[in-house]
């Protein structure tokens, strides 16, 4: 009878530490997503079965802490249809309340793609349509992925 009461305080202070770790784990994943904004993209490497596009990305970080970002990782569609897979080139940090600029790389295949994207293009006569979706990967072992979605019309010149 002596263990147990020895052992209660060693007890009661390990269910403290673990409700505490739990309650500042849940308050970690209470996170505002980041906007993610497309800036230019450039035509980086050209080859009859692959087409290399640095993408530069802006992202706001409406939260009050620092997100630390290992990478982000994209899909981008035109007109529906899928053309290319795209992931950053280095972690970057997003300082809290703040911006920050880094660039991807998207890879496309136009001779798989752009049959398809032409017949769509053809068949509704609109201008052509885009669809970033992707993926914000944290550096943070208790963050979840963060989602991230843009669309918007092809400026055709």
């Amino acid at each position: 009878m002596s263990d147990d009461r020895e052992r209660w305080p060693i007890r009661s202070l390990g269910a403290a530490m673990g409700m505490a770790l739990l309650l500042g784990g849940c308050a970690l994943t209470h996170l505002q997503a980041p906007a993610i904004t497309p800036g230019s993209v450039e035509l980086t490497e050209v080859a009859l079965d692959q087409q290399r596009f640095t993408v530069h990305l802006h992202v706001q970080n409406p939260n009050d802490r620092p997100l630390p970002v290992k990478s982000v990782s994209c899909t981008l569609q035109v007109a529906g249809v899928d053309v290319g897979q795209g992931q950053s080139a280095a972690p970057v940090n997003v300082p809290a309340n703040g911006d920050a600029d880094f660039d991807m790389l998207v890879t496309t295949n136009f001779i798989t793609s752009i049959p398809n994207v032409l017949r769509r293009l053809v068949q509704s006569g609109d201008v052509p349509q885009y669809h970033l979706s992707g993926w914000v990967h944290p550096d943070e072992a208790l963050l979840p992925p963060i989602p991230f979605s843009k669309s918007g019309q092809i400026e055709l010149r």
